[in-house]
């Protein structure tokens, strides 16, 4: 299935940048995406998200999968050897390294979606719909599911920032797992927080359908600069031409 993407990050107006995103083909020519969110109280949240994705990164690269199954193992595996990993490095350390994840990863004509945190992942459908994927672990996430609160609601909410679960903070974590069939898609995005909290979803869809792809990721960006870029931006979009194989 021919793919291509775009993707960059900006640290918005914080001091430094503890997101770290990163789009990559293995020799299949199938897709990975990462973003991961370092938690900002955490004196390592940095290190942790550049570590994940650039391990993802370089480990994808150099596999080849026999079938879907054996694609999204591998994944949900790694992630989470990772996340003890890290946990062990910040026990063994005293240095918190909490962050998100999430990761969209294709082989032949099916997708999985793996998340944790409040980073977000969308397919735009080829009936011009644009569907969130992921599950957020947070504390108004939480209020959202039950009702108590509505999504607007959630942007002002002082406790919006409150995660429920993260890489790296505990041994064991409970991946969020999304699969379903390529084709129905157009376009898969995932970002950070820094991006949903600024922007609404149909500016989304109208910005990605609308714009050569790294040009699309560029005006995400600015746009959440342009509101007050409270926080680090990073955003991923994968195109499924269908038809034509190059890489913009």
């Amino acid at each position: 299935m021919p793919l291509v993407y775009s993707y960059n990050s900006n640290k918005g107006r914080k001091e430094r940048n503890e997101d770290a995103v990163s789009v990559s083909k293995n020799k299949q020519g199938e897709v990975l995406a990462v973003v991961c969110d370092g938690v900002g109280s955490h004196s390592k949240s940095a290190y942790s998200s550049n570590y994940i994705v650039s391990t993802l990164e370089k480990e994808w690269q150099d596999l080849m999968f026999a079938n879907f199954n054996n694609m999204k193992n591998w994944l949900c595996d790694k992630i989470e050897k990772l996340n003890l990993e890290l946990f062990e490095k910040s026990q063994n350390k005293n240095k918190k390294m909490g962050t998100t994840i999430v990761t969209v990863a294709t082989f032949d004509n099916q997708v999985v979606v793996y998340n944790i945190g409040d980073s977000s992942a969308y397919g735009l459908t080829k009936d011009n719909e644009i569907d969130v994927v992921t599950v957020e672990d947070s504390f108004v996430g939480a209020l959202i599911s039950a009702g108590a609160i509505t999504v607007e609601e959630a942007k002002s909410h002082p406790e919006r920032h409150v995660l429920t679960q993260a890489l790296a903070t505990k041994p064991n974590i409970e991946l969020h797992t999304f699969i379903d069939d390529l084709n129905k898609y157009d376009y898969f995005l995932i970002c950070s927080d820094g991006l949903t909290n600024m922007i609404e979803n149909e500016e989304i869809q109208n910005i990605v359908r609308n714009n050569e792809l790294s040009t699309a990721v560029d005006i995400l960006i600015d746009i959440c600069v342009e509101r007050g870029g409270v926080d680090n931006i990073s955003v991923a979009i994968i195109n499924n031409l269908g038809g034509v194989n190059h890489d913009k």
